[in-house]
This record gives structure tokens, sequence and C-alpha cells, in this order.
């Protein structure tokens, strides 16, 4: 029996292992099984390059089954939360920003904490878009025709 083939194929195991384990999507776990059967391989014992062939063949037969699998299952839908959703939404001023002052805003029936970008300065009654939420403060942008835009 040769014991360098059952080493370097544990250590190609551990390694994969280590890799899959370190990492939150499914990238080396085609190439642990594949380690593992040509371990079983190097037990029997069988000559090294059939050893490799079975190691490259089941990968690559797991990886092209299991792998549109796996990235489906991985895939996951952002969902909006209270604050996402105000974004792209139209709200109405309630307490002047400026520059040197963060105001409020009416959004969505909330209020929120608002802050523009722009060197402007937005009173009370104009309406502005939300364009990002950062921390607890909606950043908003004027919005130059106040006349026939409807509050969300």
């Amino acid at each position: 029996m040769d014991w360098s083939w059952i080493i370097i194929w544990a250590l190609v195991f551990v390694v994969t292992l280590i890799i899959e384990l370190a990492t939150s999507d499914l990238t080396t776990i085609w190439f642990c099984i594949g380690s593992l059967i040509a371990l079983i391989c190097a037990i029997i014992p069988i000559i090294p390059i059939f050893q490799i062939l079975v190691f490259a063949g089941s990968s690559a037969i797991l990886l092209l089954i299991t792998r549109p699998l796996t990235k489906k299952m991985m895939t996951r839908e952002i969902i909006s939360t209270n604050a996402d959703k105000i974004i792209g939404m139209i709200g109405l001023v309630t307490k002047k920003i400026s520059p040197e002052e963060i105001g409020e805003i009416k959004v969505d029936n909330g209020t929120w904490r608002a802050a523009c970008n722009e060197q402007v300065t937005i009173n009370i009654n104009e309406k502005v878009l939300v364009n990002a939420i950062s921390g607890n403060k909606a950043i908003v942008a004027k919005i130059n025709n106040q006349s026939n835009i409807e509050i969300l």
C-alpha cells in the first residue's frame, strides 16, 4: 500500500473542507467529496493516475449536477424593510432642512429626520424626493416643480 497517495488525498480533503467551512457559499464541497472518493481508491489500492481521474471526474460531475440547484437555494430575495421602502417616495418637509441643520419630513405616514446633500435650503411644506437612508436620517433632494406631485 502506497501511503503517499493516501496522505495526499487526506490533505486535499482537509484543505477543501477548511475552505468550505470558512466560506458561506458552497465553494469546495464537490472537491471534498471527490477527494474522499479518491482516498477510497488509494486505500483499495488503485493506480495513482486512476485516482486523479476519479477525483477530477467525480468533482466535475458533482459540480455540474448540483451547482444549479445550490445556486438557486443560496440566492436570497431582499425584502424591503420599513426604512428601505421610503426610498423613491415623495415627502413633505415639516421642519426646514438646510446645509447646517437637519430637518424633518413626513413620508409614508411617518416622520423622518432629513438631510440634503446639496447646498440648498428646503422650507416647510416643500416636497422632496427620498434618495437614500443613512442611519436614522432620510437623504432627500429638493423637487423643483412642486405643483403636480402627489405625496405618498
